[in-house]
């Protein structure tokens, strides 16, 4: 265990200077708050490097030349703001599951870039018991420090996939038995309190502004929608998963 004075540490710049698209891009992420480290240690992640203060590292007996303890003042400056944790975790970013190993149920995320809407739906999917998630080209990764964070690290128990052939993947989905399901509020679409989900399907939750892709709800059997007031028009993205993840995890 490392005692570290210093804001400007060289021990700790990862903590101190590296921003989420730097850590993504090495393959790396951070994570916060004593929740996540025990969401992080159940799972039996490893991390790379841990900075607590010194009460937290006694409390879990943690030690090594890859733990550093410092003051809170140390860590609030880190965050940038008063907080209410006392470790960093800065770990590798979990592999891909293969898309053949993927579970029976899998939510797809297609084009949102709202690190509050992807941590959320991510935290309902984990709830509901769906625990395969396909990230597109288009959407932001699960591991950014705040889709970690709203998640409640409920990530860490996620197969997960990022597609960067969204299109041709459906279609591999499709060959593998799975029945491709959209949701949409349009036309010729299927009220979802109608509907009975099969064992094994892909659901796809598009972005709040666009919605589903044109062409991906062209590769769809069947889109659904929640019947709401033609007033409100659309519920946010994580909302509205929510809802649809509650009727999915009844099959």
């Amino acid at each position: 265990m490392i005692e570290i004075l210093d804001f400007t540490d060289e021990r700790i710049l990862e903590f101190t200077k590296m921003r989420d698209h730097t850590l993504n891009d090495r393959g790396l992420i951070l994570a916060e708050s004593e929740k996540l480290f025990l969401q992080f240690r159940a799972n039996n992640k490893k991390f790379i490097k841990l900075l607590s203060t010194r009460e937290f590292a006694n409390k879990y007996n943690l030690e090594g030349d890859n733990t550093f303890v410092t003051s809170k003042e140390i860590l609030e400056k880190i965050a940038g703001f008063k907080i209410h944790f006392e470790v960093l975790i800065l770990a590798e970013k979990p592999a891909d599951t293969p898309l053949e190993m993927l579970e029976n149920k899998i939510i797809l995320l297609n084009g949102l870039s709202s690190p509050e809407n992807v941590g959320s739906i991510i935290r309902s999917s984990a709830a509901f018991k769906i625990n395969s998630i396909i990230i597109d080209e288009k959407t932001c990764t699960p591991f950014l420090r705040r889709c970690i964070r709203v998640s409640m690290g409920n990530v860490f128990s996620m197969k997960t996939y990022h597609s960067v052939n969204i299109r041709g993947d459906l279609k591999k989905l499709h060959d593998l038995g799975y029945t491709i399901l959209t949701t949409a509020n349009i036309n010729g679409s299927v009220d979802l309190s109608t509907f009975t989900f099969p064992k094994k399907c892909v659901l796809i939750i598009g972005s709040e502004g666009h919605g589903v892709d044109q062409d991906i709800l062209n590769l769809s059997d069947t889109i659904l929608r929640i019947n709401i007031d033609p007033q409100v028009a659309h519920l946010n993205a994580s909302n509205a998963a929510a809802i649809f993840l509650s009727h999915m995890s009844l099959v």
